[in-house]
Order: C-alpha cells, then structure tokens, then sequence
C-alpha cells in the first residue's frame, strides 16, 4: 500500500469512528465548533449524559489521533498530496 492509500485509508477509518461515536453522543461531528468544544474542553465529560461518557472519552481520543495523523500525512508524502486526501475525508 502506498503512502498516500495508507493515509487515505486510516483518516477514513477515523473519521468513520469519529462520526459514529459523535452520533451515539448527539454531536454533528461535521461542524467545526462542534469538533473545537470536545477537543479545547468546551464539552466536558460532566455534560455529558453517564451512558455516553465512555463514547465521548473515546470520541475526543480519536479526534487527537486524527490530528497527530494528519501532521503524520504531512511529514511523510507532502502538503500537497495530504491536502488532497484531506478533501476527499468526513472531516475536513
């Protein structure tokens, strides 16, 4: 697998869990402020519903992995083509 399917295919897989957990969480995953609020602290764990802290806890763990793999796709094949696979991603 090429560098730039290896990235294409993992920031997929993420943003797939990262959809899915927002969901389970009432959150539209797709709007900016929302993704800000869970990873500055906006939402805290305590405002969320007990059922669904576990989801959230994972939710904000993946969004952080999300980021360190895009600073990944950067370093190893380029701004350029990151930036493409980045446009084609859940969250953009």
């Amino acid at each position: 697998m090429s560098g730039t399917q290896h990235f294409d295919h993992e920031l997929g897989e993420l943003d797939r869990q990262i959809m899915r957990l927002g969901s389970l969480c009432g959150f539209d995953m797709t709007q900016d402020a929302t993704v800000t609020a869970v990873l500055d602290g906006g939402i805290s764990p305590e405002k969320i519903p007990e059922e669904s802290r576990k989801c959230f806890v994972l939710l904000k763990g993946l969004l952080t992995l999300r980021y360190i793999v895009e600073k990944q796709c950067v370093d190893d094949i380029g701004a350029g083509q990151c930036k493409q696979i980045l446009n084609a991603t859940l969250l953009k």
